[in-house]
């Protein structure tokens, strides 16, 4: 090859590679930049709206009374869920961790499924994911719209006072679960 082409092509191929390395550049900083968006926007799903939790009356599965009268005293989260619900695994899994964690603490969970007909549907779902040992219930009062869940991954809780001082509408990460926790009890 003459030095001439040669000459050409080298720079042609340096000019590729830095014209790449620009590009590869700029969609690492929009992919950043998007991260970063989503980061604020998951930050912004989460309140604090001291609120007292609606008049409700449900059963749960081992057949006691659950109502707003009965959960003061104890430090409670409520969480929605659906039978076949793709990210109940995670929440379940992180509600585990979060029921041993504060168990026997004057603390404990309703899972509230806003779908089936009958409490064995919810049973079924505490099974199939290894649910915890706490209130697993269907929403029989409309708790769901009482308390205006945006997705089944809403998350409530409430202090002793029956006031929710936490709600969120995202997969649920057990720290920050447990820090909101650490806070009320």
């Amino acid at each position: 090859m003459k030095p001439k082409k040669l000459f050409f092509s080298l720079m042609a191929f340096i000019i590729i590679v830095i014209a790449g390395c620009s590009q590869k550049t700029q969609e690492n900083t929009q992919v950043n930049n998007e991260f970063d968006r989503l980061q604020k926007l998951s930050d912004m799903a989460v309140e604090h709206p001291n609120n007292e939790i609606p008049d409700f009356q449900l059963t749960d599965n081992k057949g006691f009374n659950v109502t707003r009268a009965s959960m003061k005293g104890k430090v409670y989260i409520i969480q929605g869920f659906a039978p076949g619900c793709s990210s109940c695994a995670k929440e379940i899994e992180t509600l585990n961790k979060i029921y041993e964690k504060f168990r026997g603490k004057e603390f404990d969970i309703i899972s509230l499924d806003v779908a089936s007909e009958t409490i064995e549907g919810a049973v079924e779902t505490k099974n199939q994911f290894n649910g915890g040992d706490w209130r697993w219930a269907i929403d029989t009062d409309n708790v769901a719209l009482k308390l205006k869940m945006e997705s089944l991954e809403s998350t409530y809780i409430m202090d002793r006072d029956g006031i929710i001082k936490y709600k969120d509408e995202k997969i649920s990460n057990a720290d920050e679960l447990s820090k909101e926790i650490e806070t009320i009890i």
